[in-house]
């Protein structure tokens, strides 16, 4: 799963706009658009802790450093609510 992937579930299983998750990380909403659709890839350590602490997971979560199956577990989780 790519990190615009898990983003963007993440974001939604939070119940964000793409505006109010920027808006909360003081960050740009074009920014989080680009992350989420994959056309930005490498973004700024400072930039990604702040995602990572609005969404309420780790920065090593979010920059994809944990196995496939539990990328399938938020997934799941996300579909289902």
């Amino acid at each position: 799963m790519t990190l615009g992937e898990r983003l963007k579930i993440l974001r939604e299983r939070k119940g964000l706009s793409q505006s109010e998750l920027a808006r909360q990380c003081h960050i740009a909403q074009a920014t989080i658009s680009r992350l989420e659709s994959g056309d930005l890839h490498d973004i700024q350590t400072t930039m990604a802790k702040r995602i990572a602490r609005v969404l309420g997971v780790t920065l090593d979560y979010l920059a994809g450093m944990y196995d496939d199956d539990e990328d399938a577990d938020l997934v799941e989780m996300a579909l289902v609510g």
